[in-house]
């Protein structure tokens, strides 16, 4: 029995270890299968775009912005060249009419101070019309005359007139007080204008590109040629602007100067503002493209409130799948352009595009807070799959456990004891039938089964002489039919002895008798019946 127990204590502490080990394992396998589950999970999000989410919808909103824009642009452009082409027209008939009346050509006004002056006063009605109907912040007429030839700067100085808005802002991008920018100053007196701090008598023909082109090329008509130069500087101030450069075209086919109307970029600041979105501070601008590159010196930019953006900056463009990168060498952007054709029969080939911009520095500080959501979403996700594993592991292997416990604190696995778990179950048979095994191999008997063959072995006392040697022949394996010829006596006392035997004994039949007789032997007591 003390050897039963001490095989049952052993049995236990393995089974304790490998029960850890088991959890262990079992641990491993839920923790292997839930990473690879988990990382499938991830590797399908991202074929299906979700970690792309961001850059789709950004695209689809920036694309949505640009149209808009591209489309207001255009539509503020073309208003804009269309009202500058009858200013064209107009200007056309009014100087033809004073030059038929003066019975003069425009190139014998030049030097002639008076006759600019009637020029002059008959264009500016025009001017100021289109200054208050057009949706810009300045409108001139230049004519190919100058009131001195004999200046230095005569080939390039030009008569006409320039009015301006001056005092532009925010809360009214168009206010109506008009200022005198270029032109001679006795129109300003009779219309009560002010003259601006930077006036001058004439134009500066050299500070607009290709406008001694467009003067010097013979035209059937307008339409036929213009442009919108690039952003100049506006002379003696602080200010830049676009200007629409459209010739004035006579009746032959002479070009008598130039017109057109003006887009600083003070106005279009106020007229383009920043649009706030959860991505960042769109900014719009209106600029050429050169070589991969969007030029914002030689265009203009909208509001650049809250943003970093420099006007005077070179963009250099990178071509993206969802958006392109533009970079100034001390500062990114993201976003999108189109072309915009705004001019016709330009001296020289510009492609202008309008371009919406945010920094990249917001739309990214907006995808780290999406990406931090989703790190610690997916980082949860991880840590209650691996918490269920744990649980689980230990669900499944405590019975066991516990099973192996209650083995221990059993005195003998023979009461039947179950674990509710099949394979435990049949452990615990196998050691049952095990320990009998051992038991009949080492003459090691249960109590109640010792108490009998004891008392069994005790009552051979009670044999005679006679009997004793009939219970050895049948020890010795021999059948009742050959007991007669061995003792020498009848059957019929073979059969008396039999009985006598079997009472002593307290057996009920030879089988029983035989039964005792191969247990005892089995246990190593059979001597003990002699």
């Amino acid at each position: 029995m003390f050897r039963k127990l001490k095989e049952l204590r052993a049995l236990n502490a393995f089974a304790k270890k490998q029960s850890v080990g088991m959890q262990r394992k079992l641990m491993l396998y839920w923790v292997s299968m839930i990473l690879v589950v988990f990382a499938a999970v991830i590797f399908l999000l991202s074929i299906a775009g979700a970690f792309s989410r961001d850059d789709e919808q950004l695209h689809e909103v920036m694309e949505l912005h640009l149209n808009n824009t591209r489309e207001h642009l255009s539509d503020h452009l073309d208003h804009l060249t269309a009202q500058s082409l009858n200013l064209s027209k107009e200007l056309s008939r009014e100087i033809e009419g004073v030059l038929v009346q003066e019975g003069i050509s425009l190139r014998e006004v030049n030097d002639d101070p008076e006759r600019l002056l009637k020029l002059q006063e008959a264009m500016y009605p025009l001017l100021s019309t289109t200054l208050q109907t057009a949706n810009c912040n300045g409108a001139y007429g230049i004519l190919d005359a100058t009131t001195n030839t004999s200046l230095d700067a005569a080939d390039h100085s030009r008569s006409g007139i320039h009015l301006r808005y001056s005092n532009l802002s925010a809360s009214s991008p168009v206010t109506p007080t008009v200022v005198y920018f270029r032109g001679i100053p006795d129109i300003a007196r009779k219309k009560d204008l002010e003259l601006h701090n930077r006036w001058n008598l004439e134009f500066d023909t050299d500070q607009i590109p290709g406008c001694r082109d467009l003067m010097d090329t013979p035209l059937d008509r307008p339409a036929e040629r213009y442009f919108w130069s690039r952003r100049i500087d506006l002379k003696d101030t602080w200010e830049s602007a676009l200007l629409l450069c459209v010739p004035i075209v006579g009746s032959d086919g002479t070009v008598y100067g130039i017109c057109g109307v003006e887009l600083s970029a003070l106005y279009f600041q106020f007229s383009y503002p920043t649009t706030e979105g959860q991505f960042g501070s769109a900014v719009t601008m209106l600029a050429p493209v050169e070589d991969g590159r969007l030029l914002l010196s030689d265009g203009l930019v909208g509001s650049v409130n809250g943003t970093y953006l420099d006007s005077q900056e070179t963009l250099t463009i990178h071509q993206g799948r969802y958006y392109n990168e533009y970079d100034t060498g001390s500062g990114k952007y993201i976003g999108l352009h189109q072309t915009l054709p705004i001019s016709r029969g330009e001296t020289e080939d510009t492609v202008w595009a309008a371009a919406i911009l945010i920094p990249q520095e917001s739309y990214a500080a907006y995808t780290a807070d999406i990406q931090q959501t989703w790190v610690l979403a997916a980082l949860g996700l991880l840590l209650g799959l691996l918490a269920l594993s744990f649980f689980l592991s230990r669900r499944f292997v405590r019975p066991i456990t516990d099973s192996l416990k209650r083995f221990q604190q059993e005195e003998t696995l023979e009461q039947g004891m179950s674990s509710g778990i099949s394979e435990v179950d049949e452990l615990a048979e196998f050691l049952n039938a095990r320990a009998r095994n051992q038991r009949l191999e080492q003459g090691e008997l249960p109590p109640n089964i010792a108490e009998l063959f004891d008392q069994f072995v005790a009552r051979k006392d009670l044999l005679t002489e006679a009997e004793r040697n009939i219970l050895r022949y049948y020890i010795d394996g021999h059948e009742i039919s050959e007991i007669p010829d061995l003792a020498f006596i009848s059957m019929s006392t073979v059969r008396k002895h039999n009985r006598s035997i079997y009472e002593k004994l307290g057996v009920a039949s030879r089988d029983e008798l035989m039964l005792y007789i191969d247990l005892l032997r089995r246990c190593g007591r059979l001597q003990e019946l002699f």
